[in-house]
């Protein structure tokens, strides 16, 4: 089965949400940092001076709150590169930190049922 590439506003199946926070990235021997643009459960995007281009294989780490642990994407795939901005695609991800980035999302304004109302 080969790689699709996604074209530059093509519909997303999942949405996504506005933000701003740090990731580091490496790809093969390089490494680098940038700023998540936007994130849904399957991807993101990204802002970095790191030099990408569609189909090259990624490992990420993140954070939304300096107190918690990073996320870890061993396995990410960019769907689309243009100038310093890409989009990438979450491809492995380690159950525990799939559902710290679900209850993130939810808590950001997806499902108004999942919310607490301390």
């Amino acid at each position: 089965m080969g790689l699709s590439q996604k074209q530059i506003g093509e519909a997303r199946s999942s949405e996504r949400i506005a933000l701003q926070c740090s990731i580091v990235l490496a790809s093969g021997m390089q490494v680098g940092e940038g700023t998540i643009l936007n994130l849904s459960g399957r991807g993101c995007l990204v802002e970095s001076s790191v030099a990408v281009k569609a189909g090259d294989y990624l490992q990420l780490r993140f954070s939304f709150d300096e107190s918690e642990p990073s996320m870890r994407v061993p396995q990410a795939v960019v769907c689309w590169a243009e100038g310093p901005r890409f989009g990438v695609e979450f491809i492995g991800m380690e159950e525990k930190d799939r559902t710290r980035l679900n209850r993130f999302l939810t808590l950001q304004g997806g499902d108004p049922w999942a919310r607490r109302y301390d």
